[in-house]
């Protein structure tokens, strides 16, 4: 089960949303993005750290989510528990 968000504007990743996470770390060459990559793509706006906790399942704010999510070529609801993304966009 993913952890209980801190805040209201915080959201984790599901075990099967990291699953996800790491599937799109790979590129189509076959190489992995790194989460210092994944911090480049984003012009350094979202941390290291930050990425690294996502990735993880901790709870980090759902705007850096969504650039994470974002950056990979996912949609947000992929990698969180639909109930938790919902009491979120209310």
């Amino acid at each position: 089960m993913a952890q209980a968000h801190k805040t209201k504007r915080s959201i984790a990743a599901t075990p099967a949303g990291k699953r996800k996470l790491r599937e799109a770390q790979t590129l189509k060459s076959g190489q992995r993005i790194t989460y210092e990559g994944i911090e480049e793509l984003l012009d350094f706006h979202v941390s290291r750290s930050t990425i690294e906790r996502f990735f993880r399942g901790k709870a980090i704010d759902i705007s850096n989510a969504i650039s994470i999510t974002k950056a990979l070529g996912l949609n947000l609801e992929e990698v969180v528990e639909t109930n938790q993304f919902c009491e979120l966009v209310k």
